[in-house]
């Protein structure tokens, strides 16, 4: 009660305020006014703000560089003539669909991030996952691809998820992180016994001459290995994802926007599932 009556005491003090001192009323209104104003004006994009200049330099030149490690097929690998693979291909569409030629810049993966910040590619696409302690300069799309751990299991029985697994054996790389996870649901089960084996397709040709009931391994080899073995499947989730994002600097507002919005409609429209498909 008494945090009311304080509450109405203030209103009725400044409304007697306002009454006696109407052009100071006036001038804070103004202020308010001019102050949002200029925030309208000046935030980037706007007419008087900061102009995003890879964007528009994409716009008239009507190219877009891209920072690419070939070291990791079948995502980027190295040809005598030209660079292939999944994250390639995802370059040169996002350029076709933002109407500029894609040109691939070869480099290490330890020197992505530096080619990045000064502004010798314009977007890395490298199978990186978003880094916090580049967050503060880089903006990160949605995945375009996951790359974690999932169960692969006999088609006659799936599993798919690691819940149910209680009483059952899973196969893992060891070390990896499907070995974290699997030690970690084996305290939260009853009973679940862990198989480790040196490779991923180590852990799947259990499954196949049924030592253990089911592996989970990272996406990559479970994709390539189900080509060749028709009577396994994966589950329709990572148990533990890892999502490969697409970085820009976060000064490239209108570029970044840009990307994000085809890399959506790619995933709509079944474009990156179809670039999925062809190279895993």
């Amino acid at each position: 009660m008494t945090g009311l009556t304080s509450f109405r005491g203030s209103v009725a003090r400044w409304r007697g305020r306002t009454r006696r001192h109407p052009r100071l009323v006036l001038a804070m209104v103004i202020l308010l006014a001019l102050l949002i104003a200029g925030r309208l004006l000046t935030r980037p994009g706007a007419r008087f703000g900061p102009r995003d200049g890879t964007w528009l330099r994409v716009q008239i030149n009507r190219d877009l560089y891209v920072g690419i490690d070939p070291s990791y097929p079948p995502f980027a690998e190295w040809t005598p003539a030209q660079i292939v693979g999944l994250e390639a291909d995802l370059a040169r569409e996002i350029g076709r669909r933002l109407g500029a030629e894609t040109h691939i810049l070869i480099m290490g993966y330890d020197g992505l991030y530096d080619s990045l910040y000064i502004g010798e590619v314009d977007m890395l696409i490298s199978g990186l996952r978003v880094d916090r302690g580049q967050s503060n300069w880089v903006h990160y799309t949605q995945p375009y691809y996951d790359a974690g751990q999932v169960l692969v299991s006999r088609a006659a029985a799936p599993f798919q998820n690691i819940r149910e697994l209680d009483g059952k054996t899973v196969g893992v790389e060891i070390a990896s992180a499907g070995d974290l996870a699997a030690r970690q649901w084996k305290r939260r089960l009853h009973a679940l016994d862990v198989v480790r084996f040196t490779l991923p397709d180590d852990a799947m040709q259990a499954v196949l001459s049924g030592e253990v009931d089911t592996a989970l391994v990272d996406t990559v080899s479970a994709r390539l290995f189900l080509k060749q073995h028709s009577d396994l499947v994966m589950a329709e989730k990572t148990t533990v994802p890892e999502g490969y994002v697409i970085a820009m600097r976060k000064g490239n507002f209108r570029l970044s926007r840009e990307v994000d919005r085809v890399l959506a409609r790619m995933i709509s429209d079944g474009t990156l599932e179809a670039l999925v498909a062809r190279w895993l």
